[in-house]
């Protein structure tokens, strides 16, 4: 049975559907939880000059999901990253973005996604995955720890938003998770 969505990889071509999807899906995601002034500065150039940047930079993974209608309706976007612990971690992946349309959730599709970025970290030698979450985005934490993540380190503030962190150490596991 062919799957309602469909995902590849984002070119350099595909940073001004991007800028306007990360956008809109800020918009439905952060509305209330971020202030005002924060949204005020959300606009469609800040986020495409993101996007081109994200592009020049080696080592960005971005992938894009679609409807059966073709119209864009989510994106992740990873890099790798070295942590030296005492040399004990090595080299993992740095999740930056993982965004649904709200209309898309709960449909396995954040899943599929998600396995697909672990999958690309293990093939590019990577041992485990991070990401850093609002504090009080409590829909995306409850995806994350159920598919295993694991919240580490303290508080974060991000323009006086509170974040966490949450990781996996086997990225395998993130990338076998039903």
């Amino acid at each position: 049975m062919p799957s309602e969505f469909s995902i590849r990889a984002a070119t350099a071509e595909d940073a001004p559907t991007l800028a306007a999807l990360n956008l809109a899906c800020w918009r439905e995601t952060y509305e209330g939880l971020l202030p005002a002034e924060t949204f005020a500065a959300l606009t469609l150039e800040e986020r495409l000059d993101h996007w081109r940047g994200a592009f020049q930079s080696s080592g960005s993974r971005v992938a894009l999901a679609f409807d059966v209608d073709g119209a864009a309706v989510g994106f992740t976007h990873w890099r790798a990253h070295e942590f030296v612990l005492g040399g004990r971690l090595g080299r993992g992946g740095e999740i930056c973005a993982v965004y649904l349309r709200r209309a898309v959730q709960r449909r396995g599709l954040g899943r599929r996604m998600m396995r697909m970025m672990a999958r690309e970290m293990r093939a590019s030698g990577c041992k485990w995955a991070s990401l850093v979450v609002l504090r009080d985005n409590l829909p995306a934490r409850r995806f994350y720890e159920a598919l295993g993540g694991r919240r580490f380190g303290r508080e974060l503030f991000w323009r006086g938003v509170p974040q966490i962190a949450y990781g996996w150490r086997d990225v395998a596991g993130l990338a076998a998770h039903q």
